[in-house]
């Protein structure tokens, strides 16, 4: 079993991904959820962009303009969610 090689990386993986739910809740909570969930979905765009360029998970041509598609799609939704911000002052 690999626990005395995988502890540390597994271990600083979860923290870093507490930290990040953490994290989008209080963006959430502070921000309001139009802006708050926009910049938390905008996440998406960041991994789908690792995946293709860095770790090459998504190859050929019809695969990419796909993900470009869902990629405007996701832009498009972000950008109208953040018109949901509602002013911090009453009235």
């Amino acid at each position: 079993f690999h626990f005395q090689v995988m502890w540390r990386p597994g271990m600083i993986a979860g923290v870093t991904w507490s930290i990040g739910n953490i994290a989008s809740i209080l963006s959430v909570e502070y921000l309001g959820e139009g802006v708050g969930y926009s910049v938390v979905q905008s996440a998406m765009l960041i991994s789908g962009l690792w995946g293709i360029f860095w770790f090459k998970e998504i190859r050929g041509t019809a695969t990419v303009a796909k993900w470009l598609v869902a990629a405007c799609i996701t832009v498009l939704s972000i950008i109208l969610l953040s018109y949901e911000h509602k002013s911090a002052t009453p009235g």
